[in-house]
This record gives C-alpha cells, sequence and structure tokens, in this order.
C-alpha cells in the first residue's frame, strides 16, 4: 500500500475510547461521524473524550441537526477548549432542519465567526455525484464554500477509477481544496451492509451494482458478495499518484479488522 497520511473515522458507541486504545495508539488523527441519531452533541462529546485521550480528533458538525446557533457556539467552546483544531461540516441526513442550518455553507459561516477562525474546517465532496443535487449546482456549492473550507474528503467510494480520476475532475470544477480519499477499511461484509443505509455507503454499493459491467467494479462486486471482509488494497494502491494528500478511512469500528491490516499510515 501507498505510504501516505491516514485519519480514520469511527461511530460513537460503546467503549469506543478503549477499543481505540486496544487497536490504535495515539496520537492517531480520529474523525468522529455525527449521524441523525445521535447527533453533533454526541459527536462532540465523543470527540472530546478522544482528545483527552491524547488522540488528533475532527468532529463532525450536521448542519441540518443543530437547533441554534447558541449550540454552534458550544460545540465551538468544547472543541477549542479540548485543543480540537478542525471540525467537518456536512449537510446531514436528517429530512428537516432542526434550525436555521438548512446547508453546511451557513453552519460554516458561523462557525468562522464564533471561532474566529481557529477552527480549520473541512467538506464533503462527491466523486459518484449527489442524490439530490445537479453536477453544475454542486461544483457552484463547493466552490463557494471553499472560501471556508481548509480540506475536503469525498464520500465514500468503491470504484478505482471514480476515484482516482476525481482529483483532476475537481481541479477542472476550480475547486482546490486539499483533498482526502475516502475509502472503506477492510470491514467484515456482514457489518458493511447491515450499516450501508445509515452511514452514506447504500450510495456507493448501489453505484458499484449499477456499473458491475465494468472490470474493475464488477470484481468489487463479486468480492462484497463472496468475502468475509472487504479488503481495500487494490483501491489503495490505485490511488498512488492520483494527487490525494492522504486516506480517511471508514472504519465503521471495525478497529481490529483495521488494525491488523497495517491501513493506518504516516502521521497527518
Amino acid at each position: 500500500m501507498i505510504d501516505v497520511p491516514v485519519r480514520v473515522e469511527v461511530i460513537p458507541g460503546k467503549d469506543l475510547v478503549e477499543r481505540l486504545r486496544t487497536h490504535l495508539a495515539a496520537p492517531a488523527v480520529v474523525t468522529v461521524t455525527c449521524l441523525p441519531h445521535h447527533g453533533p452533541r454526541e459527536a462532540v462529546e465523543v470527540a472530546v473524550q478522544l482528545a483527552d485521550a491524547g488522540y488528533t480528533v475532527i468532529p463532525h458538525l450536521a448542519a441540518r441537526s443543530i437547533g441554534n446557533r447558541a449550540d454552534v457556539g458550544r460545540y465551538v467552546a468544547q472543541c477549542l477548549d479540548a485543543g480540537i483544531s478542525d471540525v467537518f461540516v456536512i449537510g446531514g441526513d436528517a429530512a428537516e432542519a432542526a434550525g436555521p442550518y438548512a446547508w453546511s455553507g451557513a453552519l460554516m459561516e458561523d462557525i468562522a465567526e464564533l471561532s474566529a477562525g481557529a477552527l480549520g474546517m473541512g467538506i464533503a465532496v462527491y466523486p459518484e455525484g449527489h442524490p439530490a443535487t445537479g453536477d453544475e449546482e454542486l461544483a457552484t456549492a463547493l466552490r463557494a464554500k471553499q472560501e471556508l473550507a481548509s480540506w475536503c474528503v469525498t464520500q465514500l467510494c468503491f470504484s478505482q477509477q471514480t476515484l482516482r480520476a476525481y482529483p483532476a475532475r475537481l481541479r477542472r470544477d476550480g475547486v482546490t481544496l486539499p483533498v482526502w480519499a475516502g475509502i472503506p477499511g477492510p470491514v467484515r461484509m456482514s457489518r458493511l451492509l447491515r450499516l450501508a443505509g445509515n452511514i452514506g455507503v447504500g450510495q456507493s454499493l448501489g453505484f458499484v451494482k449499477r456499473s458491475a459491467g465494468g472490470a474493475n467494479t464488477g470484481s468489487v462486486v463479486r468480492q462484497l458478495l463472496s468475502s468475509a471482509s472487504y479488503d481495500p488494497a487494490p483501491l489503495v494502491d490505485a490511488l498512488d499518484g492520483a494527487g490525494y494528500e492522504g486516506l480517511h478511512v471508514y472504519s465503521f469500528n471495525d478497529l481490529a479488522e483495521l488494525a491488523a491490516s497495517g491501513l493506518t499510515g504516516a502521521p497527518a
């Protein structure tokens, strides 16, 4: 595998800090996802716990799950007090906005103001497109958000060809941010398929299935159907020289599998 910086995404859950200590030593870079059923409050609280344990932490903040500006101010203060220097700002999967933030750009403006620029911000980018937004509209939104952002992460993608070509495509669209490749870790397939609808994997799995006639994606489908665990090594190797800043590994909390794979990379 290529030797690049790695960030590991985890989901808030029972004994997470202890499990990370067992399988991924601090000060590894860990990002804490924000799902609708637990919201940004839990994501930030878990991030603070991990920062106290010595990890470099990036909590996710989902715009549509935040009720008001006062909540944003509290999350910003918690992050800064814990020594957290970056947050990942997304629109989120909530069907309706809980407060004034219908999209991530509005939340980014308030974070920039409330933190006085002390918090760096990452944004999501979409190699396979966005189900609710056309390509041209999406490119316009990304160009607008990059004025406040410091980096971006691709939505999880299984396609070698799509992911390898994406940094150049972003540059053509005028997005110049450093790009992290969002890839699946060596997760057990039973867990991946069970969580697909809750963690944003469903769209990429659907893309793989629709594209199964291609040489690369067909092999992925066969692996998904026949293997006990997904092996990210071929995908990682295909990204060498593609222009990525590093790897953002979606672990699905399968931390023992991740540790055994060696996919922890160089420090970010």
